[in-house]
This record gives structure tokens, sequence and C-alpha cells, in this order.
């Protein structure tokens, strides 16, 4: 064999074992999936507790005075229809028929159905009026309002066919149907007709949080409220006013003392201060923390944290990202290539190796020699295993030097070797 061919070979041989190389370090490298799908399964750094529900939930009571100018009768209604200034004194207690007819003496059979009340009242003045003084006023007042049937789909519970009142609202369906399943959308419930034509689409997490009627309204006969999945989403970590149930993913490996996740759909345009007011502020017993708060963007398991500024409060969120509020101001963070970054409640006198042995030390990616720290006031140096460390510090491992970085440099460089025997 001519010594050409033997550096062709072994040229061709360099680029196998680079191309192996490169290939087993993709293999082991670690990403953190933040779709919707990953984070809802049951994996074991998560717990995921279902609500069971056995059996439909009683619809409550009115929330407040009737409208009479919203109200709209319909079939199955139960009136009282008083005629003033007769001798004796006439009211007659009426039921709309299925027609949506008031049989009401003596004027007879009236049509009602989809007039408001006042409209209503005032129709039946009108007609009545032929039959009676004009001066005698008429009153219609609602005495028991119909039920019907509502239909609840998507990402519930319990969806099917309910028996609903006309006073109920878009809340009470899907407080009856068990509620929203984890994953489903409280940010864009929709209400459709019967004839499955969109009516509105409703923001169920503002009118818990401000009681906004608007974004909770009265159900129409034969009407659906349908639940869609989550869309775009971030996640709060820590205690929130107006977080609670089904948002919750409760994280079991790491050592904290509030460890409260909760999946949050945004809507486009939203920042995270527009978020943070939805879902209350977050509760800190220790005010020393207020606006102390940290963030960490998904990507590689090594990720960072960073003081949260108030720009950063206004930028546009990106879905997937990690929004983390401390609940109180002892806690010490472990980021970057260790086995359990997070955060750590602080102890008196332990040093960075203390804490690096909580998180497991670092990864297979991350460097034994170099560690970075940072304190609460933002400075920021290399330091060593023994130094100590306060409560709001962060603890950093970079990724250590790895080989691959210039396999490709090396794989070129064979290349380059091959091309050129063969061109001469």
């Amino acid at each position: 064999m001519s010594s050409k061919s033997i550096t062709v070979l072994l040229a061709a041989v360099m680029l196998f074992v680079l191309g192996s190389a490169v290939s087993s370090r993709a293999q082991r490298r670690e990403s953190f999936d933040t779709s919707l799908p990953k984070l809802l399964e049951k994996e074991k750094q998560f717990e995921l507790p279902q609500k069971t529900v056995t059996r439909p939930q009683e619809l409550i009571p009115l929330d407040g005075k009737l409208d009479r100018n919203e109200y709209r009768l319909g079939p199955g209604d139960e009136v009282d229809v008083t005629i003033w200034g007769t001798d004796p004194l006439l009211t007659y207690n009426l039921v709309v028929s299925g027609e949506g007819r008031l049989l009401v003496p003596p004027a007879g059979a009236l049509e009602v159905a989809e007039l408001t009340l006042v409209e209503a009242e005032s129709y039946l003045a009108q007609e009545l009026a032929k039959y009676f003084s004009k001066d005698a006023p008429v009153t219609l007042t609602l005495m028991n309002p119909r039920t019907f049937r509502a239909y609840v789909a998507g990402a519930i519970l319990l969806p099917g066919t309910y028996a609903v009142s006309s006073m109920d609202r878009a809340s009470d369906l899907i407080r009856a149907a068990g509620g929203i399943k984890r994953g489903g959308s409280k940010r864009r419930v929709r209400l459709l007709t019967k004839d499955n034509v969109l009516v509105r689409e409703v923001d169920m997490m503002r009118h818990e949080a401000t009681g906004s009627l608007a974004d909770n309204p009265r159900l129409d006969d034969g009407c659906v409220v349908e639940v869609p999945p989550i869309d775009k989403f971030v996640v709060l970590m820590g205690r929130f006013a107006n977080l609670s149930g089904t948002d919750t993913i409760r994280v079991k490996d790491w050592n904290l003392e509030e460890a409260n996740e909760f999946i949050v759909e945004f809507k486009p345009g939203e920042s995270l201060k527009d978020l943070l007011t939805l879902a209350g502020a977050p509760l800190e017993p220790d005010s020393t923390m207020a606006g102390k708060a940290f963030y960490s963007r998904s990507g590689l398991r090594t990720n960072e944290y960073f003081p949260l500024t108030p720009e950063m409060l206004s930028q546009p969120l990106q879905s997937g990202t990690y929004y983390d509020f401390p609940i109180r101001n002892n806690w010490v963070f472990v980021t970057g290539s260790t086995n359990a970054y997070g955060r750590y409640i602080y102890k008196p006198g332990w040093n960075v190796q203390d804490y690096l042995g909580q998180a497991g030390g670092p990864n297979w990616n991350g460097s034994q020699k170099t560690i970075y720290l940072r304190r609460l006031d933002g400075q920021e140096f290399k330091c060593k295993p023994s130094e100590p460390v306060f409560p709001g510090d962060v603890i950093y491992i970079p990724e250590k030097f790895h080989m691959d970085r210039i396999y490709p440099v090396l794989a070129g460089l064979a290349s380059a070797i091959i091309i050129v025997l063969f061109n001469n």
C-alpha cells in the first residue's frame, strides 16, 4: 500500500472517530423541554395531584340583584303580572309557554320571548290598556327563573350536558362540571350558541382576580361553554394571591420550604407586570426581598438567575420561561451545570462547598475547578469552595471545556488533507 493510500485511510479513520465523538457528546447533552405536555407528565421531579370529582357540584346562588334591562324572558320563566287600580287587585301567576307566550286574561296569548323584563312589562301594559284604565299601571315580576340545558366541552373534568338556570354564569357551569383540567385555558374560554356560533371569548382568570362580570357572562338556552387547551404560558414559582388548584405543579426533588410552580397562560403582548397583576403579587413575608425576585430563561439545564429589574417587568413574555419569586429573604441559589440546581434555605456558617453538596455537585457538563459567586449587591467573582455564603447569594458552576469544541476544526483539517491528496 502506498504512503498516499495510508494517509488517506488515516484521514478517513480520523473523520469517523471525530464523528462518533461528536454524536456521543450530542446524545449526552440534556435539554430542558418546557413544552406543556412535558411539564404535565408525571415524571419523577413532578408530582401532579389530579382532582377527583365523583358527582357534579351544586350550582351556587344568585350573585347579586337582577338587572331588569339585561334579563330576557324565555320558555319556563315563572312571573307575576299585577294590574293595579282594579277592585279587587288582579295578580296572575304565569309561566312562559314553550312557544314563548304568556296567557294573560283577558288579553290572551302575548309573545314575550327574548324581551327584557322592562320591555315585556311595557308591552303588557300597552296590551292590557285596551281592557282596563290607561292609568292602571302593570308590573311584571320574575318569580322563578327558567332552567334549561347547557353544554360544557373541552379541557373539563366532567364534560357533558347540565341543567342550569338562566341566572347562572359561565363559572357556575364550569364549577358544576368539576372545574378546568390541568392544561386547560382560563384565559380563552369560548361561549358558543346552540348552533355552535361563537358569541364571545372570556378571560376567567381575569374574572377570578378582579370580579369582572364582563368575563363571566350569564348562560343562554342551549349554549356551549368550551375550554381550549393552554396555548402560550410561563411558569411562576413562589406563592401568589390568586393562583392555586389545577395551575399547580409541586416539585419534589428540590430542597425548598415552599415549592409551588404555577402554569399561567398569557396573551400576545402581555408583560410580566400584566400577568402579576392577575396572578397577585408574590407573597413575601419578609419585605426585604421585595423587588428582588429572580428569573430563569428556559433552555439547557445550566439555567442562570438574574435580578428582576423594572425593564424586565415590562418586556413581552416568551412561552416556556420560568420566573422564580423567593418567598423569604434567606435563600441561597445554586445554578449552572449542577445536578440539582435551584434555591436552598440559608444556613449560617455554611460555605460554597456545603451548598454544592446539597445540589449534588457539578454534573457531567460542569467544571470541577471553577466556581463563581454573586452577592445580593451585584458583586460577582471567582471563589474557592471554602468561601462563606450569605442570604441571597448565587453560586454558579460554568460548563467545563470540551474537546468537542475543537472537533469541527480537526474534522475540517482531515477533510482538507483528503482533498489535497486526491487532487495530487
